[in-house]
């Protein structure tokens, strides 16, 4: 037969009694009738200390059946010469003190993730504001084009948009310096008058 040579401690009527060195399945049936009476007899008591801790039922509960859980899960030996109240109460301020340190992280987590949605959100409205404004005055700027003829469009976009010179553009198109200059500011000068609004 298993011995185990542990020691169990419990308070009965404010005596600690020992158990220890007795048959493993004779030690389960104690520990476990020991285990309900501890839990019936200090769960109101801990849970009045968890709650004015932490300020919510539901979390003092939780915590509660955590530290109950603990000690039966280790069949706690370290509380030899320890009052069991005692060490209920130093184990709820631990449990209680992880949880709020647990917490404020969580809430830090939590603010640092609503700032970068937040500021992801405005980034994305400024770009989308943004391609709607560009987009209107592309396509303004196509509709001012249109008011002119192939040639002059044609000039304009040479000049503005392919940076040719105006002699590359005079030896192309067979037209003067100043005929070039003079499409250039008559389109400039309608875009102008259609995009002051962007401007």
């Amino acid at each position: 037969m298993i011995f185990v040579s542990f020691i169990l401690i419990v308070l009965k009527n404010n005596k600690s009694i020992c158990f220890g060195g007795v048959l493993l399945e004779e030690t389960d049936r104690k520990f476990d009738m020991i285990f309900s009476e501890i839990y019936n007899r200090h769960y109101s008591f801990l849970f009045g200390y968890l709650f004015l801790i932490v300020h919510d039922p539901d979390v003092a509960e939780d915590l509660v059946h955590d530290i109950f859980l603990r000690l039966y899960r280790s069949r706690n030996s370290e509380i030899a010469g320890m009052k069991i109240r005692n060490y209920l109460k130093k184990a709820a301020k631990n449990i209680a003190i992880d949880h709020l340190r647990k917490k404020a992280r969580e809430e830090a987590r939590h603010k640092k993730i609503i700032c970068e949605v937040k500021e992801l959100n405005e980034t994305f409205y400024s770009s989308l504001e943004n391609s709607m404004i560009e987009g209107e005055v592309l396509s303004t700027v196509h509709d001012v084009l249109e008011e002119f003829s192939e040639k002059k469009r044609k000039v304009f976009m040479a000049r503005v948009f392919e940076n040719k010179t105006f002699r590359q553009l005079s030896q192309e198109e067979k037209i003067s310096h100043y005929e070039i200059k003079r499409i250039e500011k008559e389109i400039f000068s309608r875009l102008r008058q259609k995009l002051k609004n962007f401007i």
